[in-house]
Parts: C-alpha cells; structure tokens; sequence
C-alpha cells in the first residue's frame, strides 16, 4: 500500500510501544465502560489517561535520527506527520470515553478528553523539546508523565485552588478546563519552537 509522501516519516514510528501503550490505556478506559460507577472504574479512568498520552509521547522517537536530518523534509513536516498519529490515539481515548460517559449516565464524564488532550500535547511537546538531546526520549517522557500523574491524585497538591482531574458533575470543572485550556496553550507554543529546524 503506497502512503502520501506527505505520511512517509510515520512509517518510521517505533510503533510496538505506540501499540502497547494504546491498547492498554483504551483497555483501561473501557473498565470505566464495563463496571460504571466503582472505585475501580475511576482510578483505570484516570490511570488510562497518562498512558495513552504516554503512547503519544513515542510518537517523535526516532532510533535513525542523524540519518534522517539529512533528507530534504524539514523537521517540522516530520514532526506533522508523527503528529497525526497522535491526533488518532486522542480520538480513540474521546471514542473510550464518551462509552464511559453513555455508560455511566453522566455527560460529565465525556469531559475528560480535555484532560486527555492537554496531557497528549504536553507529552508530545516535551518529547520534542528533549528530542534535540535525545533520539529516543518517549520512554522517559511516558514514565515522567505517569509519575506525574499518580502525584497528582493521590498527593492532590492542587486541591486547594482546583481540581486537576474531575470526572463528575458536582465537581469544579470551570478551573479544571481553565488549568488545562493553559497546559495546552504552552505545550502548543512549546511543539511549535521545538519542531523549527535548528538551522532557522
């Protein structure tokens, strides 16, 4: 099957990972669909998240990076192309999550992509921002974010001002979209610097 040239840098994606980390935060995504409502549901949910995002961050690893620098295609027409798989893996979770939301009998819950987004572009925006050190930076950026996040809900060092991962009605959504409304701004202005090429 011959892709657009356009597509041609995903070929090149580490997609073993890419595959394993996307089907097991779907996978988990999908425990909030089989058992709505339980304490295990939320905290498969919320575990989900970081790990799809952590899918996205391996989306930018490339293993032949020297070698491909040297191909007429700017790094940020690379860096694009990856980049649409990562806008796939966001709409399997959303997919994921309105099942979650249907299930459970609470729009609220489709909220979540926002959350799912802002940790996509964050990851993806720091996967590429080490990616001018490191060929191969998803691993550490997948583990940092997972870190990251179960610090988050367990310490709930926020608690006060916001609450960083809501996922029901009564909850304070309007700082929770806010905070990630600006997480994904940064990240955007982020992947934009990291992906000019380094001779621009």
């Amino acid at each position: 099957m011959n892709l657009p040239r356009s597509l041609g840098p995903a070929t090149g994606l580490p997609w073993r990972p890419v595959v394993v980390l996307t089907a097991g935060g779907v996978g988990l995504l999908c425990v909030g669909v089989l058992w709505p409502g339980t304490v295990v549901a939320g905290a498969a949910v919320t575990l989900g998240l970081p790990v799809l995002a952590g899918a996205a961050a391996y989306v930018l690893d490339e293993a032949a990076g020297e070698a491909v620098a040297a191909v007429p295609t700017s790094l940020r027409t690379r860096s694009l192309a990856r980049l649409l798989v990562a806008a796939v893996l966001v709409a399997l979770g959303a997919l994921a999550l309105v099942g979650v939301a249907l299930r459970g009998g609470s729009g609220a819950k489709a909220g979540i992509t926002v959350q799912l987004t802002g940790l996509t572009l964050a990851a993806v925006a720091t996967a590429a921002a080490l990616r001018r050190r490191l060929a191969e930076p998803g691993e550490m950026v997948a583990g940092g974010l997972l870190g990251m996040v179960l610090a988050l809900t367990t310490a709930h060092p926020l608690q006060r001002w916001v609450d960083v991962f809501p996922s029901e009605a009564a909850q304070r959504w309007a700082g929770s979209l806010v905070l990630w409304g600006l997480v994904a701004a940064v990240s955007i202005a982020g992947l934009w610097a990291a992906t000019r090429d380094p001779l621009d």
